[in-house]
């Protein structure tokens, strides 16, 4: 069963970094597209700075729409005189959000130093491992499951992911 519908009649957490955006907006649109099945929707995105932030467009979009909650950050030293958004790091525009961890799905994509962070956070909020989605796909080269350069223990990033729960990662070996 695709996670997507698992997650029907449950909140879903954004959480995206830098150029991390581009792949979770698809993602994110598919939710949207279907908005009746899902709870409260929550985007929380962040660049180091206002002239990096991606689809400016749909960040108003979403901001404009009443189903859906949008944080939106740029890293100190990143924001500009006229910025309105949060300034500080994702994990830390997190933590003062501090959504709520009950029947909530968290979806985390962006710089691996983020990921890292984020996760901490998370716990702290009390979201379980199984309801925190990362990607690991910058461990992948060829995608196929040739090269072995994606394998970690006996799993193939390409072909057995490159989504997993905070749960399946902690089952791995530590080389993730």
């Amino acid at each position: 069963m695709d996670p997507v519908d698992q997650w029907k009649g449950k909140n879903l957490l954004f959480v995206a970094g830098g150029i991390a955006l581009p792949p979770m907006r698809s993602l994110i649109w598919t939710c949207l597209d279907t908005r009746e099945n899902f709870k409260d929707v929550t985007i929380l995105y962040g660049a180091r700075t206002v002239d990096q932030l991606v689809y400016k467009h749909e960040l108003k979009e979403w901001e404009d729409r009443a189903d859906v909650n949008l944080a939106v950050t740029v890293d100190p030293g990143g924001e500009t005189p006229d910025w309105k958004g949060h300034i500080g790091f994702v994990p830390t525009i997190l933590e003062k959000l501090a959504p709520k961890a009950e029947n909530t799905i968290a979806i985390v994509c962006g710089p691996p130093v983020m990921i890292k962070f984020s996760f901490p956070v998370l716990k702290k909020l009390g979201f379980p491992d199984e309801n925190i989605f990362t990607t690991l796909e910058n461990r992948m080269k060829c995608g196929l499951g040739k090269c072995g350069r994606c394998n970690v223990g006996k799993v193939f990033v390409c072909k057995d992911g490159p989504v997993f729960t905070l749960k399946e990662l902690n089952e791995l070996p530590a080389e993730y």
